[in-house]
């Protein structure tokens, strides 16, 4: 899986852009909404990219730590940061096991890492939420997901499947890595079934739709007063 994402690093933020048609913004947007982030807290973006979030987070966060395990992405987040003339924490770890201290983050955000992770690293994954964040903290995780209604859904899982290979490899000339993207999709569909894993792990959570289903959200909080 890092070797993938080493190998999309020169045109990914490009290709979801393009093979969006814009609506991967719109979504990062939402994510970070979502999180309802407040002044002087501490952020964690999780399967940062090459930080594309960043530039949507308030300026009056105390402290911004992204989570990568791609070299090449945290190259590119490092590049980023200058553009962005903010200071980032640019951690190179897996997204399932930080070195973060317990209850240590106030809110932790995460756009388009989810369908790369198999059910077990799921469970991992919420069960690192529930350590890092502090009592009352924020989460909010966004993905690319398959409309339930056929007259979308369809149109939009070819275009995933075949039309952004086709994209990837003008754009790279490496049509295999934007394929398993689609393939990845379609096997994950929506974040439906992963709210029962969240709730197991001790977090409230609430399920969100995007453009009909096109991408999907689970948002919520660490139980317990701030």
């Amino acid at each position: 899986m890092k070797e993938l994402f080493d190998r999309m690093g020169p045109t990914y933020a490009t290709t979801n852009v393009v093979s969006s048609f814009g609506f991967s913004e719109f979504w990062r947007v939402a994510c970070v909404s979502i999180a309802n982030i407040k002044p002087d807290t501490v952020v964690c973006d999780l399967m940062a990219g090459s930080g594309e979030c960043w530039r949507y987070i308030p300026k009056d966060v105390a402290e911004i730590i992204s989570i990568d395990f791609s070299d090449f992405m945290n190259e590119r987040q490092v590049e980023r940061s200058k553009k962005v003339n903010r200071s980032i924490d640019i951690r190179c770890e897996n997204a399932t096991a930080t070195s973060l201290p317990d209850a240590s983050v106030d809110h932790v955000i995460s756009a388009f890492g989810l369908k790369t992770l198999s059910q077990s690293a799921i469970s991992d994954l919420t069960r690192e939420l529930h350590r890092i964040l502090k009592p009352g903290g924020t989460f909010s995780l966004l993905e690319i997901s398959l409309p339930k209604n056929p007259v979308i859904r369809l149109p939009y899982q070819w275009y995933l499947c075949s039309a952004i290979p086709l994209i990837g490899k003008l754009m790279l000339g490496d049509i295999e890595c934007y394929r398993m993207l689609g393939k990845y999709t379609t096997e994950f569909e929506n974040c439906t079934a992963l709210i029962p894993l969240f709730e197991k792990a001790g977090l409230e959570v609430e399920y969100g739709n995007h453009f009909f289903g096109c991408a999907t959200s689970l948002s919520g909080h660490k139980k317990g007063e701030p």
